[in-house]
């Protein structure tokens, strides 16, 4: 009778199986089957085959999808449910093994005692049966979703301004560290911030769930930062943990040497690698402005490398016909910072050209009205430039008379587009060279004054205590002649002093000085390589008689940052004549 009732379990079992039915748990008990004795041997064939069967477990503690709540990331379940006598139990959670040794009792009852760890989110569970001879049943398959109210999210920065983000080593220059967090929470919630087991700060999160704390003191060595809130009903969440070690730095590392070439491919650049045992990073910083001293973080920082040991880098991402100017810049981990030298690749070229233009209308100009000469100048070098306009010569015929008090001439230097003007000068009354141009001797004589002579021939030309002697009217005569000298100009000024009838010399004096070409009104700022600027010369007849003309002469020279021109790279307007036709 007991073997029918064991061979009736397994009938059962094998009808199961046989029609697909899965690990759904109601409690079974089954009924008896007989066997009647013409059918023994169909029966002692089935028997043969269901013996080699065994039966999945029945699982009556949980669902399939069933959902279970958590304060924390994860939870011990424990399961029940039914399986043949004395088996077996394995419990895999997500593809391990949990649960210890669980076996099901005389009854096939079973329960996992020591409970099973399932982790937040979907739990894959599969509970298979071994058998006592070790053969295992198909595994009872079943998800669980571990659902855990929204946690605290927070980064830890070393202040809001810079926001590098400190991991777990903080570097720092400062005696006293503090740093600045920033996180997400539930909306409107209570935000609690703990340092070292004390409660340091507390908040509120805005609608959009955000919160931060400043000023948030850690000392040195090891500190341990847990931040927390509130959930809606009032629970506290379980705390997210930081440990931050807290070292100072205060040596800024060696700079390192940057070098450098340019070819069809891009600038290729080098340098020494740093020596730093507190290295962070590299910043590589380019400008296209020479005035510009290449800058972290100011300036475009074009690549960083993480690497100590990195040590060249190409810059394909160029112009041609342009020079750029790079650092680079050392980081150690406390935020010190050293840049190298300044490359400039390929070396920056100051050159511009000019090209006159036709005049709208003849050189002859009436009094009160404007002859107008344009020029476009273009920057044919490869970095950004400014053009001083440099005076040459202002030359009238025939010369002024000496009662001729008003200007009889003005001219200026004018942008038609901008309508700026760079230079201006209304008052035009006599020929001007400036000393730097006087390549001919250029004499000046003037007027006749008086001046006493002692006895013994000293003069004394103003002192009106001197009783003795004689007064004689003499003039004096400046002569000013300039050459080049090793590339300079030296101007040498000889001044003599003569009597005013009959020649005769006085004094004489000598001098020479070094000059430079004079610069007259404002730069002409910001020309790109390859762009034009078009100016125009301007000059005006205010009172010259018919026939008087004007010759005005500039020159234009690139300069640079520090307003030093290149008189070498400077480009010519060449003479302007016009010609006044009086008073038509």
């Amino acid at each position: 009778m007991n073997k029918v009732k064991v061979l009736s379990i397994f009938l059962v079992a094998a009808v199961l199986i046989l029609v697909g039915c899965s690990y759904q748990a109601a409690e079974v008990k089954p009924a008896l089957i007989e066997v009647p004795e013409q059918e023994t041997d169909r029966g002692q064939r089935l028997l043969s085959l269901v013996e080699g069967v065994v039966s999945p477990p029945v699982i009556t503690s949980h669902s399939h999808n069933g959902e279970v709540d958590s304060p924390i990331d994860y939870q011990l379940i424990f399961i029940e449910g039914y399986s043949m006598p004395r088996n077996r139990l394995e419990i895999k959670v997500n593809g391990l093994l949990k649960g210890g040794s669980v076996s099901a009792d005389d009854e096939g009852f079973f329960r996992t005692e020591k409970g099973v760890e399932i982790i937040e989110g979907r739990n894959r569970i599969e509970v298979t049966a071994v058998r006592s001879d070790g053969k295992k049943s198909k595994p009872t398959v079943f998800d669980l979703f571990l659902n855990v109210p929204q946690r605290v999210e927070y980064t830890i920065y070393d202040d809001p301004q810079n926001l590098r983000e400190i991991s777990s080593i903080y570097f720092l220059k400062e005696a006293e560290p503090q740093v600045y967090i920033q996180g997400t929470y539930l909306p409107e919630a209570e935000i609690y911030v703990e340092v070292n087991g004390d409660v340091v700060a507390e908040a509120r999160s805005v609608s959009g769930g955000d919160f931060s704390f400043s000023n948030i003191r850690l000392r040195k060595g090891e500190n341990e930062i847990a931040v927390w809130g509130k959930t809606q009903d009032q629970g506290l969440i379980q705390p997210v943990f930081r440990n931050i070690l807290v070292t100072s730095d205060s040596q800024s590392p060696y700079p390192s040497s940057l070098k450098g070439y340019s070819d069809a491919f891009g600038n290729h650049l080098s340098w020494t690698a740093s020596t730093d045992q507190d290295f962070y990073s590299y910043k590589l910083v380019r400008v296209t402005d020479p005035c510009l001293n290449p800058q972290y973080p100011d300036h475009d920082v074009i690549a960083t490398f993480n690497e100590r040991g990195a040590a060249s880098y190409t810059d394909e991402d160029i112009m041609p016909k342009r020079a750029y100017f790079y650092t680079l810049w050392t980081l150690d981990k406390a935020g010190n910072a050293i840049s190298s030298n300044v490359l400039g690749l390929p070396g920056p070229v100051y050159s511009i050209d000019i090209k006159r233009m036709p005049p709208f209308e003849s050189n002859t100009v009436g009094r009160r009205q404007w002859y107008y000469q344009y020029y476009r100048i273009t920057n044919t070098g490869n970095v950004t430039v400014d053009l001083q306009p440099i005076m040459v010569w202002i030359k009238l015929e025939p010369d002024p008379r000496a009662e001729d008090l008003f200007p009889l001439w003005e001219t200026h230097l004018w942008d038609a587009d901008s309508g700026q003007y760079y230079y201006n000068n209304k008052e035009i009354e006599k020929t001007y060279i400036p000393d730097y141009w006087a390549i001919e001797e250029i004499t000046e004589t003037g007027d006749i004054y008086e001046y006493r002579v002692s006895k013994n021939g000293d003069m004394d030309g103003d002192n009106e205590e001197m009783d003795e002697g004689e007064t004689i009217e003499v003039r004096d005569i400046v002569t000013r002649r300039t050459h080049r000298t090793e590339g300079k100009r030296i101007m040498e000024t000889t001044s003599t002093t003569v009597h005013a009838h009959t020649g005769e010399v006085i004094t004489k004096e000598s001098m020479q000085v070094l000059v430079s070409p004079e610069k007259v009104g404002s730069p002409i700022e910001n020309i790109h390589p390859g762009h034009s600027v078009e100016i125009a010369v301007k000059i005006q007849n205010v009172t010259a008689e018919p026939g008087d003309q004007i010759t005005v002469h500039f020159h234009f020279a690139p300069v640079d940052c520090d307003g030093y021109f290149f008189t070498d790279e400077e480009v010519s307007t060449e003479d302007i004549t016009v010609i006044s036709t009086g008073r038509n």
